[in-house]
């Protein structure tokens, strides 16, 4: 315990050295390294117990460098949300650039703006977003009236194109969210005539109590990350049984290999349920095999999330 202690200490003494003398993006490189070797030196478990004990404590957060890296617009929000919710629309905002950072920045938060950006959950939920609306642009031109389900999706940015088309006053979108305030926001930004928001809980929804049928595309993207395996089975099971033939789900997962585990971990107290390929595919074993025609699991551009795709009979 006293070891990891002393060389987290340690390591944010040399990045602030670093700091101190004007290297901004090599002190940050190192953070990110040495944080990063760090968790390679432990299991799970034990690296769990040693971030409870040591990057939470009082003499890290009262650390300049910690105070740096909490202070960024993407950390910084993560942390107000509670717990490094980097799936709170805030931040996600940040991630994606739909609310930018100041114009009138120092030096290093600018570095570090730029630097945390680059962070690998950064990329990957960019990834995502921009596979999805890609998706969604494709599903506009070759079916017009579609309908689409998306599961605890936040503001929606990756549906902003489709949900500003006028050309499809066929299509149904249906926004389901337990945060009535995601809710109200889309239903303030968009205006597509088939657009209508539903509140409940993943209970209401596989009940049937939501009244919703079936649909062509339903999507999830940041919601399997935070789910256990034994509440995530039956949900995508459920959300197969409200697939029209030939509809198609898409459900995006963080890879063990994910770059920057350990600042997610250690900086923001951010633990989410990463699942390699052959995981995520058996998250689809409650589902009939005669109901599906297609089941492929792939990365995202950046490699740090797996798409479990889905296709029905």
């Amino acid at each position: 315990m006293n070891w990891i202690a002393d060389s987290g200490l340690s390591l944010l003494d040399e990045v602030e050295r670093q700091i101190l003398s004007g290297e901004y993006v090599p002190a940050l490189e190192h953070l990110r390294t040495g944080i990063a070797n760090l968790r390679n030196s432990y299991g799970t478990g034990e690296w769990q117990t040693l971030c409870a004990q040591t990057f939470y404590a009082n003499d890290f957060l009262q650390h300049p460098v910690c105070r740096l890296v909490r202070s960024g617009l993407i950390t910084g929000r993560s942390m107000d949300a509670g717990s490094g919710n980097i799936y709170h629309p805030a931040v996600i905002d940040a991630i994606l650039g739909a609310d930018p950072a100041p114009s009138d920045l120092s030096a290093l938060a600018q570095a570090r703006h730029s630097w945390e950006l680059n962070l690998g959950f950064c990329r990957s939920i960019r990834g995502r977003h921009d596979f999805v609306r890609n998706e969604l642009a494709d599903l506009a031109r070759a079916s017009p009236s579609a309908r689409i389900l998306s599961v605890n999706n936040g503001y929606l940015r990756e549906a902003a194109g489709f949900l500003s088309l006028s050309s499809l006053p066929e299509a149904e979108f249906i926004a389901f969210d337990r945060d009535p305030s995601n809710l109200a926001f889309i239903q303030r930004e968009y205006d597509l005539p088939g657009l209508r928001t539903v509140r409940g809980s993943f209970r209401d929804l596989l009940s049937g109590e939501t009244n919703l049928r079936k649909f062509d595309f339903i999507y999830a993207l940041n919601l399997f990350d935070r789910l256990e395996t034994f509440r995530a089975r039956p949900l995508l099971a459920g959300l197969a049984a409200m697939l029209n033939p030939g509809g198609r789900i898409l459900a995006a997962n963080f890879a063990p290999e994910l770059d920057d585990a350990a600042y997610l971990e250690a900086f923001l107290d951010c633990w989410p349920r990463y699942r390699s390929e052959s995981e995520l595919s058996e998250l689809a074993l409650d589902i009939p095999e005669n109901s599906l025609r297609g089941q492929i699991v792939f990365r995202e551009e950046s490699g740090g999330s797996f798409f479990l795709d889905l296709r029905a009979t």
